[in-house]
């Protein structure tokens, strides 16, 4: 699908429900599929990633059905998963990849995973690495890896920090349940810092609440995990996603007219690392509010009068932010410093040059370092023809731009966005945007 992008002709307005936190989905649904009994997930988002997470738990046995609007249970045996020879395709979703990998040593004959993933050559040696320290053995190729624990090991495992954290948070979620000769807990010793610690925060919280202890120093980049341990069912609850509605708060925050909106289902009670975009913004000189009894976000936008202020931001805990921080930057006086920002290189996309490409296209000025970016203040955008290279966080950043741009712009593959945000189109049709799609 290709999306044609008009410029703004009036402001948004009017008020959206913020979809559920796709880091939360997954680890949700895979904790009570590893949990015996009846687990109900509430106002889960079940598009896009998710959706890769969920279907290859029900290839695995596990049943998962919709018992509402926005309720689903997931019934989980004794046996957990069942053997299975058909390959997994966890498709371009980093999360599913890597915690399909370590889920591998619970399936009896392992299990055989293929995806985009793979093709782009995403980060996965250092987690495959520390499964064989865990027993397990790996073969892989372009386009597949077999992964199965051959040995009931529970070595210490050393991995670094700084790569990818769902590393770590595949680890977490298979250490509990596994059997060992001569241990009773394992180990896990980071190499370098730690990154995108908000996610482990995430983790241990979904863990935590399904039954599972986990000892950690995130200081000291230290966990500790008794084994043998049994997740316990539950009934839980998925937060609003903040990450997808950054977007949406800067569309607003950018507006040259007076301008609000209000976007539902969010709370600051949960690890959310992308909540900052509220603090962010504000520092900038936004104008944000937050309502917790409410669970409301209340946006007010107007350039005219009430200018941004670059900023230097750290990404290193929010790297899902700097596409459309990015952005933002642009629209800033000064200049904005997007720093710590080196394993951005490494996701979907190459974010850092990405950004920076697109932002020159439409007239943005930037300078592209290994680990940081710094953008401009630019007094007009162009439109673009977008190249966002199947990262649905790019697509959407650029898409907030387009608004803002002086002609039209176009975007191909545009459905990518449902990666993370289903419903983003949706959204900023409810809010006035003219959307042309073809």
């Amino acid at each position: 699908m290709e999306l044609d992008i008009t410029p703004l002709i009036s402001n948004l307005k009017g008020e959206i429900t913020a979809p559920g936190s796709k880091s939360y989905t997954h680890r949700a649904f895979i904790a009570a599929s590893l949990a015996e009994g009846i687990s109900v997930i509430k106002k889960p988002l079940t598009i896009g990633d998710s959706a890769i997470t969920i279907n290859n738990l029900k290839a695995l046995g596990i049943k998962i059905l919709k018992s509402s609007e926005n309720s689903y249970v997931v019934k989980c045996d004794k046996k957990r998963f069942k053997p299975i020879k058909k390959p997994l395709d966890c498709k371009n979703s980093g999360t599913s990849f890597r915690i399909f990998c370590a889920l591998s040593l619970l399936v009896k004959g392992g299990l055989l995973l293929t995806g985009e993933f793979l093709e782009r050559k995403r980060p996965i040696i250092p987690l495959l690495n520390a499964l064989e320290a865990l027993g397990g053995k790996f073969k892989i190729s372009e386009d597949k890896i077999k992964i199965e624990r051959k040995k009931m090991l529970c070595n210490k495992i050393k991995i670094p920090g700084d790569i990818s954290s769902q590393f770590i948070t595949a680890l977490l979620f298979i250490c509990p349940l596994l059997t060992c000769k001569d241990k009773d807990f394992i180990e896990i010793e980071l190499t370098t810092p730690l990154v995108s610690i908000p996610y482990i925060k995430i983790t241990l919280d979904v863990l935590n609440t399904f039954g599972i202890n986990i000892q950690e120093d995130l200081e000291g980049g230290k966990f500790y995990i008794t084994i043998e341990q049994n997740y316990r069912a539950q009934s839980y609850e998925i937060p609003g996603d903040f990450s997808s509605s950054a977007f949406i708060i800067a569309a607003t925050v950018l507006s040259s007219e007076p301008t609000k909106v209000v976007i539902n289902n969010l709370s600051m009670e949960n690890y959310q690392g992308d909540k900052k975009i509220i603090e962010i913004l504000n520092n900038m000189g936004a104008d944000i509010e937050f309502d917790e009894n409410q669970k409301q976000v209340i946006v007010r936008g107007d350039l005219s009068h009430n200018t941004l202020k670059g900023l230097e931001v750290d990404c290193g805990d929010i790297p899902d932010l700097f596409p459309i921080l990015s952005v933002i930057g642009a629209f800033a006086d000064g200049e904005t410093v997007l720093y710590n920002a080196g394993n951005l290189r490494l996701k979907e996309s190459d974010r850092i040059s990405a950004m920076a490409r697109e932002l020159k296209k439409m007239g943005v000025s930037v300078k592209e370092e290994d680990e940081k970016l710094t953008i401009y203040h630019c007094d007009k955008l162009n439109g673009a023809i977008i190249d966002h290279e199947y990262d649905h966080r790019v697509a959407m950043a650029c898409t907030i731009a387009a608004l803002y741009a002086s002609s039209k712009s176009h975007i191909k593959n545009i459905e990518v966005v449902k990666d993370s945000y289903p419903s983003f189109l949706d959204d900023l049709q409810k809010l006035g945007v003219q959307i042309e799609t073809r």
